[in-house]
């Protein structure tokens, strides 16, 4: 006499390691940078002074510049971005920039110049931008 045997009980069964394992696993970790970690090369020594004592030295206070500031936006960069339509405040480029630079006493201009084209086409759209808001002063231009 033959028992009946459900279809399921036929399947082959997966050991429970296979589903539980992870699909992907990590191929890169992070850790904390630690210096001391690190072994110490004594030709390093004049080259870490230099970077550390030069390079990111922060002044509490810089000098205004005596020409103004142009700001002038990359490529699909914009002055002014609207995404619902003027009943909102727009996205501004510089967002913060300006009002800190003005803060500190300088003059900041920005330079409103198409968002994409050829560089001859935006370069002389600057170049107007430029004459019509600085009115013939020297500039320093920020890109």
């Amino acid at each position: 006499m033959r028992l009946p045997v459900h279809r399921t009980a036929l399947r082959r069964r997966v050991p429970t390691h296979v589903i539980t394992r992870p699909r992907h696993t990590a191929l890169f970790h992070a850790t904390a940078y630690r210096p001391e970690q690190r072994p110490q090369d004594p030709r390093l020594e004049d080259v870490e002074e230099l970077l550390g004592d030069q390079f990111a030295l922060l002044r509490p206070a810089y000098e205004v510049p005596k020409n103004p500031i142009i700001l002038a936006h990359g490529l699909l960069g914009f002055d002014e971005w609207h995404i619902a339509g003027q009943n909102l405040p727009g996205i501004h480029y510089w967002r913060g920039i300006t009002e800190s630079l003005a803060e500190k006493g300088v003059e900041v201009i920005t330079a409103t110049v198409p968002p994409s084209g050829s560089i001859e086409k935006r370069a002389e759209m600057l170049a107007q931008s430029i004459e019509r808001k600085a009115k013939g002063k020297a500039v320093n231009i920020i890109a």
